[in-house]
């Protein structure tokens, strides 16, 4: 087997002429610090614009962490901001405004799968969170890029390595992560403000939980990452990707693209948070990534790869309405889901609480379409909590606990592969120990699969036990 290689001087030639779209970054108080860890004065004039390149007048080029403060403000949007390698030193978040670039010198090498290993030796551009500081690490603006740097959160943070969310009502956000290698150290949690412990969080914002200002209606926020490495190093729950709507008639949309990410999956078409969230979407579409559990414990209970659902309320005790008509969509090509306990945990509509506390959850939906996906769970000794596939039409805290009408989980499974005999659970609607008894169904809840068993058996492989002939349609 040949070992890691850069990836092909071709390939980065096209890559840098379309990363020339303008990032730029504005934040308040990193250090002054070289990359040999030395201080150093910023080299900026008035403007903010440090070391211009002589051979291109709108790029940066930066090599303290001073120089890179200084360079990343709203007067260089437009600009190409090129990170020198070497170790730059963080003491705030820092927010990326639109159309710029930021650029370091990594060089990214690839196994045999063309999945990323690294960053080769000597050109590492690390960027290290050093404060508890609260907030996104980086949040990047409409158009913002980055490639070939190393991001390092802080250990007992309160906050997401990465963070594209909306900004107001109607806005619009489209960023892109190339060829980076995310360091998330802490464990995923919620808090009044929303996510944290993520290495990417792509939100539409309810901003001040039921207070003003409103929540932000009707957001497009956008997101692909492409040959980057996410490394979710927490003893806790490790969380991947974060994607949800907060906000109603939001639309979220991900698309992932050769990546290896630790921690996996959280996403929902749209949570009320009180504001009632209604008609929104969540879009992930996923080619030939590896998921993975990067926890050392591989047999820890409650380890999800995708924990995903149309809709749901918050899963604490908030006074919210109905949540309905959200709608989440998975489509994935050749993905593989390594060492989580659960590999895929998911639903159309999800109640915690009844009334109330909390309305119904209804009429939401969730689609996954699952092609040549590979599912490879740990045995843990037979263990009862080990499970490819955990799939309900609606999901609900308790037994008796109504879920509301017309949630649907839709599947597609086609050249899938599992890990064999495992405590695989499917239900119109399940409880926290199994389906729920017949009155407590509601009405029009349902786990729909597409096709007929004997097609299911005869094109996945090792999906033991497989869902009943009743959920076939």
């Amino acid at each position: 087997m040949r070992g890691p290689r850069p990836i092909g001087a071709n390939r980065h030639a096209i890559h840098s002429a379309l990363l020339l779209l303008a990032i730029a970054l504005s934040a308040i108080g990193t250090v002054a610090c070289a990359p040999d860890g030395s201080t150093a004065p910023p080299a900026v004039g008035a403007t903010g614009r440090a070391n211009q390149s002589a051979d291109d007048p709108n790029t940066i080029v930066v090599s303290t962490s001073s120089e890179l403060t200084a360079a990343l403000v709203p007067d260089n949007a437009g600009r190409h901001v090129h990170v020198l390698a070497g170790a730059y030193v963080l003491t705030q978040p820092l927010s990326v405004p639109d159309q710029m670039t930021i650029q370091g010198d990594g060089v990214m090498l690839f196994d045999d799968a063309r999945l990323p290993t690294g960053f080769a030796d000597g050109t590492r551009t690390t960027l290290t969170m050093t404060t508890n500081t609260p907030g996104d690490l980086l949040k990047l603006g409409n158009g913002a890029s980055i490639r070939g740097l190393a991001i390092e959160d802080y250990l007992g943070r309160s906050g997401n390595v990465i963070g594209v969310v909306s900004r107001s009502v109607g806005d619009e956000v489209s960023a892109a992560i190339d060829e980076t290698e995310i360091v998330n150290p802490n464990g995923h949690g919620i808090v009044p403000s929303g996510p944290i412990g993520c290495a990417v969080a792509v939100l539409t914002l309810n901003p001040n939980g039921g207070a003003d200002p409103s929540p932000h209606a009707g957001a497009a926020i956008a997101t692909r990452i492409s040959r980057s490495l996410i490394r979710s190093t927490s003893t806790g729950t490790g969380c991947g990707l974060f994607a949800f709507n907060f906000a109603p008639l939001g639309d979220v949309s991900v698309t992932l693209d050769g990546n290896i990410v630790g921690g996996g999956i959280i996403a929902s078409g749209g949570v009320s948070r009180p504001d009632a969230v209604h008609d929104s979407r969540t879009t992930i579409q996923s080619q030939r990534n590896l998921y993975r559990n990067d926890t050392p414990d591989q047999c820890a209970p409650q380890r999800l790869g995708w924990n995903v659902q149309g809709a749901s309320g918050p899963p604490v005790p908030l006074l919210v309405g109905e949540t309905a008509r959200n709608a989440l969509h998975i489509h994935s090509l050749d993905d593989r889901l390594a060492g989580f306990t659960t590999a895929i945990f998911a639903s159309g509509g999800r109640r915690f609480f009844g009334l109330p506390t909390a309305g119904a959850t209804t009429a939401n939906s969730a689609e996954l379409e699952l092609i040549g996906t590979t599912i490879s769970t740990p045995g843990c000794g037979g263990a009862s909590f080990v499970s490819d596939l955990q799939l309900a039409g609606a999901r609900v805290a308790s037994a008796s606990l109504l879920p509301g009408d017309g949630n649907t989980l839709h599947v597609l499974m086609r050249g899938v592969t599992g890990s064999g005999s495992r405590s695989n659970a499917y239900a119109d609607v399940l409880g926290p120990t199994g389906p729920v008894a017949a009155q407590y169904l509601g009405t029009g809840n349902r786990l729909d699969f597409v096709g007929n068993l004997q097609s299911f058996t005869s094109t996945n492989s090792a999906i033991d036990p497989a869902p009943g002939a009743e959920f076939f349609h």
